[in-house]
C-alpha cells in the first residue's frame, strides 16, 4: 500500500503567498500522481510527468512544482492547515520530490 501524504496543492502556472490553495491527499502508485482533494480527484499519469523540481517559496517553505503534459501543479506535505495558513513538513516534503523525481526519471 502506497504511502499517503497530507497535501497542499494548486494547479496552475504561477503559485504566490496569495495564490488560493487545495487541501487533500497524495500518493504515488503504478498509475503515476494521485492528488485527492475535496473538489478535484486528479491522476497524472507517469509517463506524463516531464519535469519535478522543488524550490523555496519565498524563503519559507519547500514546495514541488510538477510540469506535466497537460499542466503544472505545486504541492507539499504539510503538518497542518488551517483555512490558507499551512506549516509544510520540511523533511516529509524532500522524501515526496525524492520519490517523484525516480518516477520522472523512469520515462
Amino acid at each position: 500500500m502506497p504511502i499517503r501524504y497530507k497535501i497542499f496543492f494548486h494547479f496552475g502556472q504561477e503559485l504566490g503567498l496569495k495564490t488560493h490553495v487545495s487541501k487533500g491527499e497524495a500518493w504515488i502508485d503504478a498509475s503515476g500522481l494521485n492528488i485527492l482533494g475535496l473538489s478535484e480527484n486528479k491522476v497524472i499519469p507517469k509517463p506524463d510527468i516531464r519535469e519535478v523540481e522543488m524550490f523555496r517559496l519565498h524563503g519559507l517553505a519547500r514546495v514541488i512544482r510538477v510540469d506535466y503534459q497537460g499542466g503544472r501543479v505545486y504541492l507539499a506535505v504539510v503538518r497542518f492547515m488551517i483555512g490558507q495558513f499551512a506549516s509544510v513538513n520540511f523533511l516529509k516534503t524532500g522524501d515526496l520530490h525524492e520519490m517523484l523525481v525516480s518516477l520522472a526519471n523512469s520515462n
